[in-house]
């Protein structure tokens, strides 16, 4: 891709996240202060520039920009209030279906679709078994959200699928060393899950390569 669709595909994130925020904000549960609309507009624009470089011109580029924008607000939802509100998750599942269901129809790759879709209901089914061994470690809306995740990674492989099942614990864990060395946390300290989830999702298709 050419600079020019990059530096669109930025602007465009931006205001997608931006527009989004109020819609956030509608959930009584996980309201955000408004201080911080603009930097995750901003984020959501430049994680949309490296997507845009990293897919080209591929039918799945959109889908994967809608991640950006999606991930970006449901991270920062969760990161504060440790919750992932159904009226966005159930959304985004939808419309990433809807977004690779077109990318399938303009390549024919209907494989890769079918692909997303097993990784979708897995990642589905490895949570919620994880959910029921250890009730308390990962929340329902971590278990809806791994259908998500699932249905990006199995779109580009078998191999990506489980990068991202085993990127997500990784980047975790790494997250709670790192947050108490900083004395943020301490053994007690609960750390949300989703936005590990969402930050391996965005960083496999960089060491796998895009589908």
């Amino acid at each position: 891709m050419t600079v020019v669709p990059d530096l669109v595909c930025v602007l465009a994130g931006t205001i997608a996240a931006w527009l989004l925020f109020p819609l956030a904000q509608r959930e009584e549960r996980t309201p955000m202060p408004q201080t911080w609309r603009g930097p995750l507009a901003v984020l959501a624009g430049l994680l949309c520039g490296l997507v845009a470089w990293m897919f080209g011109t591929a039918p799945a580029l959109p889908g994967f920009l809608y991640f950006a924008v999606m991930g970006i607000t449901l991270g920062a939802i969760d990161a504060r209030h440790k919750l992932l509100p159904n009226r966005l998750v159930l959304p985004f599942l939808l419309g990433a279906l809807a977004l690779f269901g077109i990318a399938s129809l303009i390549s024919g790759s209907w494989l890769q679709l079918l692909g997303g879709l097993t990784g979708g209901v897995a990642m589905f089914a490895v949570y919620l078994l994880m959910a029921l061994i250890k009730p308390g470690g990962l929340g329902m809306g971590d278990v809806k959200l791994a259908a998500v995740v699932g249905l990006y990674a199995g779109y580009l492989g078998l191999n990506a699928w489980l990068l991202v099942l085993v990127g997500a614990f990784v980047l975790n864990a790494l997250a709670i060393v790192v947050l108490m060395l900083a004395r943020v946390l301490n053994r007690k300290s609960e750390i949300p899950f989703g936005p590990s989830m969402i930050a391996a999702t965005l960083l496999v298709p960089l060491v796998s390569g895009v589908g």
